[in-house]
Parts: structure tokens; sequence; C-alpha cells
């Protein structure tokens, strides 16, 4: 076995490889790369892909919201019209979309304070805080927000809904916290909404066809001799 010679003092430390910076128009490229191959993907026969990929669209509109609330912050602090010009919308466009209107209800502050770094766990519990409950109520518990017809959903958790449902995995004892009811509003969104919103509507129909007794001991309704 030869004698190890090399003097550690003398033999400079290899250095560390310079992090790379990705420009923002290489990361789009890429994001867009990964679409196009995702839709390829589904279209070759997987369709149960097909309900998640859908469900992209409603994430890209989440965290457009919170990039917007990040960008309104300071100390980047955008005007309204510079954000609109960017969306090519008007301004007035761009506020009812992405504003924080009183009458629109406001997002919650924890989600405008951590923006697109905001964690699993504070999205469970916000939207624990503003989900309406089953029966529903009038008006988001959490923020007031008052729902319009066939709307069960306050601004806040429009935002946290879909981010919340792709995000589940990343930490499953964060969602797990999660009523039975709210775990199982938050994965049969559609489903529930609409039997919540009809209920709401409307009364319940009879689970039992109903008949009039032409006597007392017509418990059937067959007595026809009257």
């Amino acid at each position: 076995m030869t004698k190890n010679t090399v003097k550690p003092a003398l033999t400079p430390k290899p250095r560390k490889r310079a992090k790379r910076q990705v420009e923002t128009a290489a990361f789009d490229a890429f994001t867009r790369r990964i679409l196009r191959a995702y839709g390829s993907r589904v279209a070759a026969g997987d369709v149960e892909a097909l309900a998640s990929l859908s469900q992209l669209s409603s994430e890209v509109d989440a965290v457009t919201r919170l990039a917007v609330a990040g960008l309104r912050k300071a100390p980047y602090s955008y005007s309204w019209s510079e954000i609109a010009g960017r969306l090519g919308i008007s301004k007035q466009a761009a506020q009812q979309r992405y504003g924080e209107r009183t009458s629109r209800g406001t997002l919650d502050r924890r989600l405008l304070d951590a923006g697109l770094h905001v964690s699993v766990a504070d999205l469970v519990q916000v939207f624990a805080d503003h989900h309406p409950g089953i029966p529903a109520a009038s008006v988001c518990p959490g923020c007031g927000f008052r729902y319009p017809d066939g709307v069960l959903d306050c601004p806040t958790n429009a935002t946290v809904r879909p981010l919340l449902r792709r995000r589940r995995g990343e930490d499953r004892a964060a969602v797990a916290r999660l009523t039975g009811e709210q775990m199982e509003d938050l994965l049969k969104a559609n489903a529930s909404k609409v039997t919540r919103a009809s209920r709401r509507a409307r009364p319940e129909p009879p689970t039992t066809p109903g008949y009039q007794a032409r006597s007392l001991f017509d418990l059937a309704g067959k007595d026809v001799s009257r």
C-alpha cells in the first residue's frame, strides 16, 4: 500500500460552482415547454390526468393574484396602470380582477404577507378559517364576504383552493388538520358547490311520494270507496 504524499496545505480546495441565475424569460420558456409536453402526454391516452391538467388554469390565476399583490407592495409599489399595461387590459379591469375592493372582500393578510412563498400549513389554516361550512353560511366566517347566488368561495378561498388542492401532498400532516367536511369540499369542489348552492336556493324534495288519505283507516291512500 503506497503512502499518501499529498500535502493538504499545498493542495487548493475545489472551487464551488457558482449558482446559476436563470432569467425570467428562460424560466417562462421552460414552463411553456413543460405545459405543452403535459398536454401531449394527456393527448396520448392518459385520460385520468385530464382533470389535473384542466386545474392548472385556476392555479395560474391564483398565483397571478399573489404576484400582483407582491408587485403592489413596497418596495416595488407598482401602480394599477403599470400592472394593467403589462396584462394588456384596462386599469379598471385589473383592479376588478386582482384588486382588494371592499365589495369583493379582501385577500387574507397572511397570503399577502407570504406572497408566492406561502406554505401549505398557512394555506390549510386560511382555507379552514374562510370555509363557508356545511350547510353554507350566507357570509364568509373569515372575512365577512357576502356570497352571491351560486358562489360559495370568498376571494381568499377562491385563491387558496386551487393552490392547496395542487400542493396538498407537500405537507400531509398540515392537510390532515382539515375536518372531513373541509377535505371533501376541497377535493370535490365543483360537486359540493353545486349541491350546497342548490340546497340553499330551493327546499329539499320529499323523500316519499305524497298522497291524501281518504279516511282514518286509509293509511296507504288506497281507499277509493269515498
